[in-house]
């Protein structure tokens, strides 16, 4: 019962910025039920956060949906694990998102969840470092790597006019102090939904300073 009720806590939180259809909230649901099967072969989330994967996990990565204005730009998710933004992303609306996931299994198991979308979701297991080169309009990303090593991956694939948003946690002003070390950059800060040490981060105008 008290995962029932974080269910339609976090559903009625996501309504609040999306249109979220009945088809949409089966999909999450159907989603969710599979990570929880599989979670004790692949440990996608912590077993303390089993009982909030609503709140913790999917209204925090459908959070970033505020800031996308238009659904139709080419999407990817930088080490998505479990499909964590990414896959909960397209599942609300976004037309296409490519999964990068360097672990075999893990990307087997994006490759059966992706049909919980009804959008266009393409699988790459590979390495950041070995992932053939696609330009993006946006990159997402949580819990991968500091800011730092998000917009050293991020450049590689980033569109010139394009833009990342990463889900950040109390540690964020000081990655930031030191991605500037490497980077200059402009970002904007939104607090997140889910955790009040924690931010959504928008970064834009990225360019390299230091090889």
């Amino acid at each position: 019962m008290q995962i029932e009720q974080k269910k339609n806590s976090a559903l009625n939180e996501v309504r609040k910025f999306c249109d979220l259809s009945s088809s949409q909230e089966k999909s999450l649901e159907d989603y969710v039920l599979s990570i929880l099967q599989e979670n004790q072969n692949f440990n996608f989330i912590g077993k303390s956060t089993i009982l909030d994967i609503w709140e913790r996990h999917i209204l925090d990565s459908a959070q970033l949906m505020r800031f996308i204005p238009n659904k139709n730009s080419k999407f990817a998710d930088l080490g998505s694990g479990a499909g964590f933004p990414g896959l909960v992303l397209s599942i609300l609306g976004l037309r296409e998102i490519h999964l990068i996931e360097k672990s075999f299994r893990k990307a087997d198991f994006l490759r059966k969840a992706k049909s919980f979308s009804q959008n266009r979701v393409f699988v790459h297991q590979s390495k950041l470092e070995e992932m053939a080169i696609i330009e993006f309009d946006c990159i997402v990303s949580r819990a991968l790597a500091p800011l730092s090593g998000l917009l050293e991956h991020s450049g590689k694939f980033l569109k010139k006019d394009g833009y990342c948003l990463f889900l950040k946690g109390k540690n964020l002003p000081l990655e930031i102090v030191d991605a500037k070390k490497n980077f200059q950059f402009e970002y904007e800060l939104q607090p997140s939904l889910t955790s009040t040490e924690s931010n959504v981060i928008k970064v834009f105008n990225i360019n390299k300073t230091k090889e």
